[in-house]
């Protein structure tokens, strides 16, 4: 596999004089994201259709005028929601015009989580050595195996774009998939609020108002934490151990140590955890957040879920479009507890679930809306 590394400002600049006249770019990113909070770069991919270039970010300090570029050129990605975030991360933006050959694919009836190496198999009849996906891609220098891993990566993803773009365009799908593009840009640019980290927690709804405010504290503590250091949430304090301080409310790092936290958790953070507990103490009864009722406790749920799959199922043969793609469980969870949850006020100023939304709205999303409330 031939590529041009790029480990310096003047090839870098010559690659982008290059680009200026490409019609789409194949980009692709390596990093490192284990125990860090945000995602590290440790390569760039870019393929312009007659040659391929690997951008070291550790060498080349300025990447300004590639994140520029960036914004001027469509650029097509596989799978690319991570690498999304890697801009988000490196660049603060993400780019102007991408694709998707993932999300493409799954609009052809190729299944809703098809991978890389699956799409090259069905277009180029090639198999692609995925043995460099894990490595270390901060290590340096990095190996030929590594780089021949990177380079194909970008190589093989446009002739697949032309392929899926023509599909689509058969098809009559190409509008849902750039409304689906549209759908991933606006999740991705919203920004986590720690205020409410604690609904995520696992078992959360099992917990008292009490309990929930100390999780709510201890969540939004720790998130900010581990922004501040860049770090990734469990090296912070484990999930597992949050929840059992809300649980049990310990009042002494002895009481801390009892309930199995590390023993370098309890050294760094035990302090300012108790205090935090005995601050939820000090809450009245009104300043307590509601209890947290799980979805699948409304009555009916189940029969209700698996009504809402058939109608799914139904149009998902008649389109051949995965039915995963139209309404996974996220999908449909989302949708109930938008319907059953919210008042007719507030679902009339927050946003619509994404069921209710663009193609899916369209294909089947208010038909489901309307017999929902129909027997609410």
């Amino acid at each position: 596999m031939e590529y041009i590394l790029v480990e310096d400002q003047m090839t870098l600049q010559k690659m982008i004089a290059q680009c200026s006249n490409v019609e789409v770019l194949a980009i692709d990113t390596e990093f490192i994201r284990q125990r860090t909070y945000y995602p590290i770069l440790g390569l760039f991919q870019l393929y312009t259709g007659t040659e391929t270039y690997l951008v070291d970010p550790i060498a080349v300090e300025d990447l300004s005028s590639l994140w520029r570029l960036l914004d001027r050129q469509p650029v097509v990605l596989h799978a690319c929601s991570e690498d999304l975030d890697v801009f988000m991360t490196v660049a603060n933006k993400i780019p102007d015009f991408f694709h998707d050959t993932q999300i493409a694919a799954a609009f052809c009836g190729l299944g809703s989580s098809l991978g890389f190496g699956g799409l090259v198999a069905e277009f180029q009849k090639i198999t692609l050595d995925k043995g460099e996906s894990r490595s270390n891609w901060l290590a340096r220098p990095l190996t030929e195996k590594q780089l021949s891993y990177a380079a194909a990566d970008v190589y093989h993803l446009l002739p697949c774009w032309n392929e899926l773009q023509a599909k689509l365009n058969e098809l009559g799908y190409y509008d849902y998939y750039l409304q689906e593009l549209d759908n991933l840009r606006r999740r991705k640019m919203q920004n986590k609020n720690p205020k409410t980290v604690y609904k995520q927690f696992k078992n959360a709804s099992f917990l008292s108002p009490r309990q929930l405010a100390t999780l709510q504290a201890l969540g939004e503590w720790r998130e900010n934490n581990a922004v501040n250091r860049d770090m990734a949430v469990n090296f912070v304090v484990k999930e597992a151990h949050i929840l059992e301080i809300a649980k049990q409310q310990p009042k002494s790092l002895r009481d801390l140590n009892k309930l199995g936290l590390l023993p370098i958790e309890i050294k760094r953070h035990g302090k300012q955890i108790i205090e935090m507990v005995k601050q939820v103490e000090l809450l009245s009864d009104d300043q307590l957040p509601q209890p947290l009722t799980r979805i699948s406790d409304y009555p009916g749920y189940k029969k209700i879920v698996q009504s809402i799959r058939n109608k799914i199922a139904i149009v998902a043969e008649a389109k051949n479009i995965p039915a995963e793609l139209i309404g996974s469980k996220k999908i449909i969870n989302e949708l109930l507890n938008w319907c059953w949850k919210l008042t007719t006020e507030e679902r009339e100023v927050g946003d619509k679930p994404i069921m209710l939304c663009n193609w899916r709205a369209e294909l089947i999303g208010n038909t489901i809306f309307e017999s929902l409330m129909a027997n609410k």
